[in-house]
């Protein structure tokens, strides 16, 4: 499991005196299989990146895994274990990096705003070690996560301009996913098991390719007098995707009549796209107490 911590800087709210920020979590895009739904990855960066250069809240990003889809882990075995021709190796060393390259220019112009990228079940592992996985990763200036992730982000407070020790902290516990489920609330299952060992304020799911949100109040008393309740949102969200499971007209290599093995396995469709999480950090004075309010937009 990685850690990583992050001091970011947010802008002020038109509306509210204190810094808030935006998250785009990005995964399950598997360029290169059928169905893919570029355009609307392509949409959602572009308003990222009109938000951020515009002055709004900036929009940061966290990879979820699965960019692109050339090998399952069963697919990567297989490979592993064939005799094939330098030139056969090379050519799939050339179509990985093709779709990791379209990938990039997908998601052009957030490099250094991604807080890091796990890994997925679907990618390439080049010859020098590296994984498309990491190549992305380092091409977009952000920390590769692995498998699983605790990703810490640390607000301050500004006085005359000036950081002060005053500060807030939102942890997000990130994973590519594993398992399956047949209802839109599968993933929220996993993430409430999770949530019993491992502390945090939001849990990030993909894999399932579905996009339920449900925030998870708790109840703590505060410790010093004059004792008060305190009130601390959890969020809990599974990341969505991009790739449609039924297509019209679908063929397989041999050009029949095939379906995906969303549509051969009876799975249900699923709502395209992503989620945007937005954080802001509330500073309290006097009697109130600085807490973090978190929401989530489907």
């Amino acid at each position: 499991m990685e850690l990583v911590d992050i001091e970011v800087t947010g802008k002020k709210s038109l509306t509210l005196p204190w810094e808030e920020i935006n998250i785009m979590p990005i995964g399950d895009v598997q360029l290169g299989s059928t169905g893919v739904d570029i355009d609307r990855l392509a949409s959602q960066i572009a308003w990222a990146n009109a938000q951020t250069a515009a002055g709004g809240p900036p929009v940061y990003f966290l990879g979820m895994g699965d960019y692109i889809d050339v090998m399952s882990p069963s697919n990567r075995q297989a490979w592993r274990s064939t005799q094939l021709y330098d030139s056969v190796r090379s050519a799939m060393e050339d179509k990985a990096s093709e779709l990791e390259q379209e990938f990039l220019r997908t998601v052009a112009g957030t490099e250094g705003r991604w807080l890091g990228l796990l890994h997925g079940h679907h990618f390439f592992e080049h010859e020098d070690g590296t994984t498309s996985d990491t190549r992305i990763a380092q091409a977009l200036r952000a920390p590769f996560l692995g498998s699983c992730a605790f990703v810490s982000l640390t607000f301050r407070t500004r006085d005359s301009g000036m950081v002060t020790d005053r500060k807030l902290r939102c942890v997000i516990w990130c994973h590519h996913g594993d398992g399956g489920g047949i209802t839109p609330q599968s993933p929220l299952n996993r993430l409430l098991h999770i949530m019993h060992y491992f502390e945090a304020d939001i849990y990030l799911i993909g894999h399932q390719t579905k996009r339920p949100v449900v925030p998870v109040p708790r109840i703590y008393m505060s410790d010093h007098a004059p004792f008060r309740l305190i009130a601390r949102k959890k969020i809990l969200a599974g990341t969505g995707g991009f790739t449609k499971g039924y297509n019209a007209n679908s063929r397989n290599l041999a050009g029949r009549p095939e379906g995906s093995y969303i549509e051969q396995a009876m799975m249900g469709p699923v709502a395209l796209g992503g989620i945007l999480l937005k954080i802001r950090p509330v500073f309290g004075s006097g009697s109130t107490v600085d807490r973090l309010d978190i929401n989530c937009e489907v």
